[in-house]
């Protein structure tokens, strides 16, 4: 949590960094993949909840720091967007701070490109998106961050060509197939995008944040515990009961229901349904 709120400093100046439960869950989950006892992990949690820049951004900067050798390639759904969190990424590993901190974990001068930058270890971060090409390119953790946006999610095409990207092209960049790990992060959006295969297939863990608990939940991970309540909020105070009314009223109970709660209905859910016109 101390490490995440120095990268949130360096990327976001001017902003308050506000710690909460679910952050330090999901380092605790990070971290039991670095250890070996996680090696495929989707993380679906709403949108603004600080997912990109704690997976995205801190993990990398933080597997990099204590293994400069550490080859991680991350994907998202638009190749600006991607480079985004690799400038960000390396804005943290070139800062003052993380280099008295990890005095080894220094980049190379002869790559050292928004989209791809090396440590003199030849270790890396490599950003690349579902619409572009990881071809040639490997790593020992692959990040796929948001691989369809909101609008991408409702249309089958989309879903199917974000499907076969990670099935026949991503998930086989590995190096380390026995050890190698795959991290999977996004607000769900329809229930056949690519957490919803991937569940349905089986083999994942999967830490489920919803907005608002359905149920009561017990986690543990690592030495961390906490129990949510059913009905308690992920994050009131960054988003209370007022601001998650406004998203509901504005997105619609099917769109929320999916980004929100992270359990999207089925086609027509929460839309007009063709068995309400009768004939007579």
């Amino acid at each position: 949590m101390a490490f995440l709120g120095k990268v949130f400093a360096t990327i976001a100046p001017g902003q308050v960094f506000l710690p909460n439960w679910h952050l330090e869950l999901i380092g605790q989950y990070l971290q039991a993949t670095q250890r070996g006892e996680i090696t495929r992990l989707i993380i679906n949690m709403p949108p603004r909840a600080l997912k990109s820049v704690t997976v995205s951004v801190a993990w990398p900067a933080w597997l990099l720091g204590h293994d400069p050798a550490a080859k991680i390639v991350a994907a998202s759904y638009a190749q600006s967007l991607s480079d985004k969190h690799s400038t960000d990424c390396r804005l943290v590993v070139q800062s003052d701070w993380y280099r008295a901190l990890f005095p080894g974990t220094v980049l190379s001068a002869d790559q050292n490109e928004k989209h791809k930058w090396v440590t003199r270890e030849r270790g890396m971060r490599l950003a690349t998106s579902v619409w572009g090409t990881a071809t040639g390119e490997g790593g020992n953790v692959l990040i796929a961050d948001d691989p369809l946006n909101a609008l991408q999610g409702q249309s089958a095409a989309a879903r199917q060509f974000a499907a076969d990207w990670f099935h026949h092209t991503f998930s086989t960049r590995l190096d380390d197939k026995k050890r190698g790990v795959i991290i999977v992060v996004m607000q769900r959006l329809h229930a056949e995008d690519v957490c919803g295969r991937l569940l349905a297939r089986g083999g994942w863990e999967h830490l489920n944040l919803p907005a608002i608990a359905e149920a009561d939940e017990d986690w543990h991970c690592g030495g961390f515990t906490h129990r949510r309540g059913r009905g308690e909020l992920l994050h009131p105070a960054r988003e209370g009961e007022a601001e998650i009314a406004r998203a509901r009223q504005e997105l619609g109970s099917y769109h929320f229901a999916a980004q929100y709660l992270q359990c999207p209905l089925p086609e027509g859910g929460g839309m007009v349904k063709p068995e309400w016109f009768l004939r007579f």
